[in-house]
């Protein structure tokens, strides 16, 4: 480990003292030491200035910390705006694009996405049984918190779920679920080579089978939406509902599917204020083209339109605006832009109340400061983008987009950026050699993108009577997550050590079993390294070979691995093992055997709270694995619950090979097997005292 230097190690009395002891050496005929020596006085002024530069040199600002993290790989995370989502009845308006909402507090949502006037709603739920039973309404149990087990209904496997709608819609079906997580081990995240846990089938009578679209609940393992197409060969019901055929083909090894909630009314809002807003478009070259803006901030805001030509970008002022009811629309001459695919038209719609806090004049001098007057709120950093006028390489000077950075130091002369400073509120530019000058003028930097937001103090809880800020209409929303200010150093500090106790390749046992655990998409409850140990050669030692037996979390009391779940963890072995080490995963096995068990009971003694605590004991988990059945644990389990007075015996008797009995009487297994008791006797004799 490299062990950090002191250099601020003198003090100025030190110092002083220090170069006085040498005085008689340097300069022999100096004899007068004392403060009213103008030798002297020099010399304390230059033992300060030295104290001084000690300090500065064995400081690490926050400017140098946040490099030397960058050389590690930890980039501090930006500001993040809290997301929720909120529930529109079915008679309620539509609404555009960024419609504004807000709490009694004041806490400002925006609408990520656009209403549409008619839209789909749930008339019924129904679960169609196995073997032509009737199906059974369960509209009701999806408003009042109950759990519903789709494909197991009423302990029936087999069962599917029937949703019917009012409308087909008219693009696309999105369905949002809340999903009950079981306890315990929770699902890893998944990345892109994760399968579905299940499979699924989805079903529009005239149509046929259809894939989602998007499936952001895994296939119903966690919650979030599913966006279905609505293709037009899918045909109504006889009473004029259109009906989604949920089944399931495949259950998974892991979680049983269980349902608390679903809608079809669901939108999603951001916790942003739009202060500015830009709007690219690909257009073509026209006389007369036409652009329209659908949002709700672009309806009311005032208008700048700047089109990008073969050199550059140029603000057009002879445009008609004609404000709609969903926004506005834009007609200009786009004979002149830039015919490359790329985007060359640029409407920025700002805040007419804030107007002054989105224009500023340049007089452009190095380090040119701008106060951004955010009122105590955040700013987003990533979405925070200004029109400039800049002096392009041809010598004439023109308006171009510059973006926010981290460090002015890497950039170069006549790079387009700027940095943010959070504390002071500002923004600043480059020097001219590191990062460009902005051309002086009225006028000559526009704000054309700011968004602001509470971050953190905008995760707001459920139902916090957020409404519409046009109407009053009150909705119901879920609780707002994700808001969070910007990383400091500290905790960018504390994120690097974390990292450093992880290992990327596995050299030890405890390697091998916390990246099986860490398995994207899985929920993985249990995995023993098992080094020497191969499957196909009979479980003889085998060198150069690492098998892992590993255990999904399920709701089973002898959960296995399938397939799926098998190859998962082998493109995860694949990935972290070392060079010439083979890797296997393999199930876990099970080996029955019945448990009996005689003890003398006094007061409060329960029966069957001694079997629970037995079968618990011997749950399925990633310390049972490979683990004998100890007389000794036992005794010493049974001794301490309410209510025995003592063991007489604990007996163990196997069932099947995978086990053998000691000469103690214990019960031992191979290292990738589960002892599972099939049956738990308790014989019970109370105490006459």
């Amino acid at each position: 480990m490299l062990l950090s230097r002191n250099l601020d190690d003198q003090r100025f009395d030190e110092i002083v003292r220090e170069a006085e002891g040498r005085l008689p050496w340097l300069c022999p005929v100096w004899t007068d030491h004392n403060s009213h020596d103008p030798g002297i006085t020099i010399l304390e002024l230059m033992a300060w200035f030295k104290e001084t530069q000690q300090y500065e040199i064995n400081r690490v600002g926050p400017e140098t910390a946040r490099k030397l993290l960058e050389l590690t790989g930890i980039r501090l995370r930006p500001e993040c705006a809290a997301e929720c989502a909120i529930e529109i009845p079915k008679d309620a308006p539509g609404r555009t694009l960024y419609a504004p909402l807000e709490t009694p507090e004041g806490v400002a949502f925006e609408l990520t996405e656009e209403i549409p006037e008619q839209r789909s709603a749930l008339v019924r739920a129904l679960i169609a049984r196995p073997k032509g039973k009737e199906t059974v309404d369960v509209t009701g149990m999806l408003y009042d918190d109950s759990v519903i087990q789709p494909f197991e209904f009423g302990g029936e496997r087999g069962s599917a779920m029937l949703l019917d709608l009012s409308d087909r819609p008219k693009d696309t079906l999105r369905i949002w679920f809340q999903i009950e997580e079981p306890e315990g081990t929770r699902r890893n995240e998944p990345d892109a080579d994760t399968e579905l846990p299940r499979t699924l089938v989805w079903e529009l009578p005239g149509a046929g089978k259809v894939t989602p679209l998007a499936d952001e609940t895994l296939a119903l393992s966690r919650s979030g939406s599913v966006t279905l197409p609505s293709p037009a060969a899918w045909k109504p019901e006889a009473d004029g509902s259109f009906r989604v055929k949920l089944s399931q083909k495949e259950a998974g090894c892991e979680e049983r599917v269980r349902i608390n909630t679903l809608s079809v009314s669901r939108f999603h809002a951001v916790q942003t204020e739009s202060r500015a807003r830009c709007y690219r478009f690909t257009a073509k070259r026209e006389k007369k083209h036409s652009e329209d803006v659908r949002s709700a901030q672009a309806r009311s805001a005032e208008t700048a339109v700047f089109v990008r030509t073969e050199k550059g970008w140029e603000q057009v002022s002879d445009y008609r605006l004609q404000r709609k009811q969903d926004g506005v629309r834009i007609t200009l001459d786009t004979s002149a832009a830039a015919k490359d695919g790329n985007e060359n038209l640029l409407v920025a719609c700002l805040d007419p109340i804030r107007l002054h806090d989105l224009l500023f004049d340049a007089v452009g001098r190095p380090g040119e400061s701008f106060w951004l007057n955010l009122g105590g709120k955040h700013v987003l950093s990533e979405r925070l983008t200004l029109l400039c006028q800049t002096l392009c390489e041809d010598g004439i000077v023109r308006p171009a987009l510059w973006h926010c950075v981290e460090d002015l130091s890497v950039c170069g002369p006549r790079d387009c950026v700027f940095v943010l400073d959070r504390k002071r509120e500002t923004i600043s530019v480059g020097d001219g050699a590191h990062g460009a000058l902005i051309a002086p003028g009225s006028g000559a930097v526009m704000i054309a993108e700011e968004l602001v937001s509470l971050c953190a103090e905008g995760n707001i809880p459920a139902n916090a009577q957020l409404r519409f800020t046009d109407d009053g209409m009150v909705v119901n929303n879920t609780a707002a997550h994700g808001g969070c200010e910007a990383e400091t150093v500290a905790e960018g500090r504390g994120r690097l050590l974390r990292r450093l106790k992880e290992t990327r390749k596995c050299v030890s046992e405890k390697d091998y079993e916390y990246h099986v655990l860490h398995t994207p998409g899985l929920r993985v409850l249990g995995a023993r390294a098992l080094p020497g140990f191969d499957v196909s050669k009979k479980h003889q030692k085998t060198p150069a070979c690492v098998s892992v037996a590993v255990l999904p979390a399920g709701d089973d009391e002898t959960p296995i691995p399938d397939r799926r779940f098998l190859d998962a963890v082998s493109r995860q072995l694949e990935r972290c093992r070392t060079v010439c080490i083979r890797t296997e995963a393999i199930p876990v096995r099970y080996a029955a055997f019945n448990l009996d068990v005689s003890l003398r009971g006094g007061q409060g003694f329960r029966k069957e709270l001694i079997e629970e605590a037995l079968r618990k004991f011997f749950a399925p988990s990633g310390a049972r694995i490979g683990a004998p059945a100890d007389r000794d644990e036992l005794y010493a389990l049974l001794q301490k619950l309410p209510g025995v007075l003592q063991v007489d015996s604990v007996e163990f008797r196997g069932l099947d090979q995978n086990s053998y009995q000691t000469t103690a009487g214990d019960l031992t297994v191979m290292p990738d097997t589960i002892l599972h008791p099939v049956k738990v006797a308790v014989s019970l004799t109370k105490d006459r005292r």
